[in-house]
């Protein structure tokens, strides 16, 4: 089944495990800088924000292993393929 990830930033904690983790799966170290996400912290609002790099392959790791639920995978319902009948009742 398909997922999607959903992001919640108001329930990041800015723990950048996410980022730690993408970091490790993709590049084999633990550096930031080289994950395809970056958590942010926006002093004003006093919240964190979670943005995405276009090198993103959408493995989903850094929803897996979010501990405060700001990134969450949610399982999306199978449609039926185009050009195939569908029969309901």
């Amino acid at each position: 089944m398909a997922s999607e990830i959903i992001i919640k930033p108001s329930r990041c904690i800015g723990c950048s495990t996410c980022a730690l983790t993408c970091s490790l799966v993709h590049h084999g170290v633990f550096d930031p800088g080289r994950s395809s996400i970056r958590v942010t912290r926006d002093e004003f609002a006093g919240i964190f924000e979670l943005g995405f790099s276009s090198a993103c392959n959408n493995c989903k790791q850094c929803a897996r292993v979010c501990p405060a639920g700001a990134l969450q995978l949610v399982e999306l319902p199978e449609t039926p393929d185009k050009g195939k009948e569908v029969r309901t009742g």
